[in-house]
């Protein structure tokens, strides 16, 4: 029986653009965390994953051109 060896994945371009991107992830499940209460107490349909997307579309769209490709 064979082993299959397995190679890692890159998703970024760099490891540092990949802490850069995971940091921001951490900001921004850390702000919407904080600021559910408030937002499920004028809205208690909205789910707190509904909330955490719109923070991060949001913050993507603030800094859309920060993820231009490195192909250009």
């Amino acid at each position: 029986m064979r082993i299959k060896k397995h190679r890692p994945i890159m998703v970024s371009g760099s490891g540092e653009n990949r802490e850069q991107e995971v940091q921001q992830e951490i900001e921004t499940f850390l702000t919407a965390l904080s600021s559910y209460p408030d937002r499920f107490a004028r809205n208690p349909c909205l789910s707190f994953e509904q909330h955490l997307f719109s923070l991060a579309v949001a913050k993507a769209g603030s800094h859309g051109s920060d993820r231009t490709p490195d192909a250009q």
